[in-house]
Order: structure tokens, then sequence, then C-alpha cells
């Protein structure tokens, strides 16, 4: 974890340093707002079993953003002697930073870190074995549980046609914090994953659309002006 912590450090420090250096106009007001769908847990909800449902969005400020997820995630696997489910809902908020402020598309590369938060339950029924008395059903549950966590992100966004835009992002989730449980142990942690896990990586493919408020002109890419070395020579005369 103390590399980790590192490795953000030095990231966030460059990023910062890369937007200070560059000679633009700074211009915070909001231009855009920008909503998404997870297409995976769309897939998921309609197909199968599950509840996974996951939407992004997030406002311009500059080269910045502020996002913000919400998620709904309900789950039922069952097994010859058991039946497990579990469902609640998280959020995350956070920055992102542009890294492609120039692009005429208004596609863009992003870098952000979050913080996320889950509130759910979950129960196990179960059967065991009793000699003499036959099967007893047991039922543990948790009710209220809650855990919060951090993420890096890294993702893209790309221009289909118009506002439509297609992207993925590329979670690191770490520092995991899960309240106080029963005898059961959560199996998963909605928007986390597994909940024996301390860190996992995680993904997300979004469809997105951008509505904009506002014409905001892209920025000019900074032009270097190299000095060109003065003659050492004598003048002629």
């Amino acid at each position: 974890m103390r590399i980790l912590r590192y490795i953000t450090s030095l990231i966030f420090l460059f990023l910062g340093w890369n937007v200070i250096a560059q000679e633009t106009e700074k211009d915070f007001k909001p231009s855009e707002i920008i909503f998404a769908a997870d297409v995976v847990g769309l897939g998921k909800t309609a197909f199968s079993d599950e509840t996974k449902l996951e939407f992004h969005s997030k406002i311009d400020f500059h080269y910045y953003y502020l996002a913000a997820d919400f998620g709904v995630d309900k789950i039922n696997p069952i097994g010859d002697d058991f039946d497990y489910s579990s469902e609640g809902t998280f959020f995350r908020v956070g920055p992102h930073i542009n890294l492609m402020p120039y692009n005429k598309h208004r596609s863009s590369i992003f870098f952000g870190l979050m913080y996320a938060q889950s509130t759910f339950s979950d129960k196990i029924n179960y059967s065991q074995e009793d000699v003499g008395w036959g099967a007893d059903q047991i039922t543990y549950a948790n009710d209220d549980m809650k855990a919060r966590w951090f993420e890096a992100n890294l993702g893209i966004n790309v221009q289909i046609a118009g506002p439509l835009y297609l992207g993925y992002t590329l979670r690191f989730k770490f520092a995991k914090d899960l309240s106080s449980y029963g005898e059961l142990m959560p199996y998963e942690i909605p928007g986390f994953g597994k909940a024996d896990k301390n860190g996992q990586f995680g993904f997300n493919y979004y469809v997105i659309y951008k509505l904009r408020f506002r014409d905001k002109p892209i920025p000019k890419r900074p032009v270097k002006i190299e000095e060109k070395p003065q003659s050492s020579g004598n003048p002629s005369r």
C-alpha cells in the first residue's frame, strides 16, 4: 500500500505540474455534463438473474472533472445445499483530469482518484445433516453492512457520432474498510467485488451522452519556441 501511495502521489505531481506549465488560458466555467451507463451491467441485468446497474456522470472545470457514480447490485447464487443472496447500493465521487484536452472531437483520456462507499445486506440458507434427526435448515444474515474504499481510475472516451461516445474505465480498488459482521462473512461487496480481497481491479464499458450547454473553445496545443544559438564568430568588416 505504501508503494501505491508513492505512485499515486507522483502521478498527481506530474499531472499537476504538466497543467500548470501549459501557457493556455484557463476556463473553469462548466460547459458540459456527461451521462453514462455501464453496458456490461445492463447486459447482466437483462439476460441473467443478477442485477448490476451502474451509472456515471461528471461535469467539467477547465481540464478537470468532478465525477460521481451510482450503482445497484443484487446477486443470488444457489448451490446444492445453500441459497445465498446479497443486495445493496454504492456510490463513488472524486476528481478526474483530462490528459487529452486538445482533441477536436472532444474525445479524452483521463485519470482520477475516487472515494467509494457501499451499503448492503446479505443472507445465507443452507442445510446441515444431523445424525438421527435429518437435515437442519440454518440461516445467517447481515443487515445494513457498510464498506468504503478508494479507487485509482484510468479511462478513455471516444466520439461515435455527435454527442454520443463510447468509453471504458480501468479501476484499481484499494484500502477497503468493511464494517463488523456476524457469523456470516459477506461474499461480495456491491461496487467493490469479492469481500475477502483488500484490493482488486475492475473494468467498466460505457455508452456516454455529453450534454453540452455552451460552446467552449478547444485549447490550442502550446508550442515550444526554441532559441537560436548566437554566433560566436567575429562580425565581418
